[in-house]
C-alpha cells in the first residue's frame, strides 16, 4: 500500500499541469492498476500502457481512460509503442486524427511482415490492444482502442472540450472587471462556451447534425431557476453541455464484380 501512495502522490503533484497522456515506468502491477484508478477518478486526462504479456492488461479493462500496447522486441528495439504514438499524435490538432491506421512509429518494431498472420491478430483485438503489423505492406498501429473498447481519440477531444471550457470561463471572469449575476452576464458565459464548442467543432472533435449543423448543445439557467444559496455566495452553477463526438473511418471494404 505504501509503494502505491507514493506513486498516486507523485502523480498528483505534477497530475494538472495540462499533459494529456501518462505511461507509467518501471511500475509493478499494483502502482499501474492504482495509477489507471486515480485517472478514471479524475475524469481527466489518459494513461498509456505497454506489455508484451497480453494478460497484463485484463485487470485495466474496466477503467475507460487507459489504452494498451503490445509490439515485438529486439536488441535494438523496446516496447515503447505508447510512446511513439504520441510522438507521431502530439502536433496535430485534436479533432483532426484517430489513433488507428498511424504509421511512422519511430523506434517501433512492427510484427514479423511475413510470419505474422491475421489470425495472429485476434488475441489483440479480442484484448483492445493495440499493436503494430503490416497492412498491404506498410506497418500500421491498429486499432487506437482503449482496454474498454471505446477509441482513444474520444476520450482526447473530450478533455481538450473540458479544458478549454474552463480555461474560457477563466478568461471570461479575469477579463471582465464584474459580470452581473443576470441574464446579461449568463449571456456572456454561455457566449465563451459557444465559442469553445464552435471550434471543437470546426477542428472535428464534434459531430454533425444531419442538416450539417453542429452536434453540440450548450445550456445556461436564468437565474430563477438556480438555488438561492448558490446565488448568495455568488457561484453560478446553471451551465452545462452535451455533444455527440465526431466519427472516423478506420476501414473500408470493397464488393466487385466483373462482367465478362
Amino acid at each position: 500500500m505504501a509503494s502505491t501512495d507514493n506513486v498516486i502522490s507523485a502523480v498528483q503533484k505534477y497530475y494538472h499541469d495540462g499533459s494529456e497522456y501518462l505511461i507509467p515506468v518501471g511500475l509493478d502491477d499494483d502502482e499501474v492498476i492504482a495509477v489507471s484508478n486515480f485517472i478514471e477518478a479524475q475524469g481527466l486526462g489518459f494513461m498509456l500502457y505497454d506489455s508484451n504479456d497480453l494478460s497484463k492488461f485484463a485487470p485495466l479493462s474496466y477503467n475507460n481512460r487507459v489504452a494498451g500496447f503490445s509490439v515485438p522486441t529486439d536488441d535494438t528495439h523496446q516496447n515503447i509503442a505508447s510512446a511513439a504514438t504520441v510522438g507521431r499524435v502530439g502536433g496535430l490538432t485534436v479533432g483532426s486524427f484517430d489513433f488507428a491506421n498511424k504509421t511512422g512509429l519511430v523506434g517501433i518494431l512492427a510484427q514479423d511482415q511475413l510470419n505474422f498472420q491475421q489470425n495472429q491478430l485476434e488475441p489483440y483485438t479480442q484484448a483492445n490492444v493495440n499493436t503494430y503489423y503490416y497492412a498491404q505492406g506498410t506497418p500500421i498501429l491498429r486499432d487506437g482502442k482503449t482496454l474498454s473498447g471505446n477509441y482513444i481519440d474520444t476520450f482526447v477531444g473530450l478533455d481538450w472540450v473540458i479544458r478549454h471550457s474552463n480555461t474560457a470561463l477563466t478568461d471570461v471572469m479575469i477579463k471582465n472587471n464584474k459580470l452581473p449575476f443576470n441574464a446579461t452576464g449568463i449571456n456572456v458565459l454561455e457566449a465563451a462556451l459557444n465559442s469553445v464548442f464552435s471550434t471543437a467543432w470546426g477542428n472535428g472533435i464534434v459531430a454533425d447534425k444531419d442538416d450539417g449543423t453542429m452536434d453540440a448543445t450548450v445550456t445556461a439557467l436564468p437565474v430563477d431557476e438556480l438555488k438561492n444559496a448558490d446565488v448568495s455566495a455568488r457561484k453560478y452553477k446553471g451551465l452545462s453541455w452535451s455533444y455527440k463526438p465526431a466519427n472516423s473511418i478506420d476501414d473500408a471494404y470493397i464488393t466487385g464484380q466483373i462482367t465478362l
